[in-house]
């Protein structure tokens, strides 16, 4: 099997969906509660934070420097302005 880089994005939202469900499955076993109002806005906040995780992974995969922070990257023109 081919190796595939990790779709953060992906998994926080799977995450974030696996956690409500476990918190819904403790509300019927044993009456766990958890105030809906708090629900929506930890989902929406999630989603936000796994979207931005992909798309600073998607910038730093089209800039092609997997290992270097962003904001370090070099261009071409930058490479050959100093010669």
């Amino acid at each position: 099997m081919r190796r595939h880089e990790t779709d953060f994005t992906s998994l926080i939202a799977g995450l974030l969906f696996a956690g409500i469900a476990i918190a819904y499955l403790l509300h019927l076993a044993v009456g766990f509660t958890i105030d809906p109002e708090l629900v929506v806005p930890a989902l929406l906040i999630g989603l936000g934070v796994a979207g931005l995780a992909g798309s600073l992974v998607a910038v730093r995969r089209r800039n092609g420097v997997p290992g270097q922070p962003l904001g370090e990257t070099e261009t071409f023109e930058d490479d050959h302005a100093s010669r």
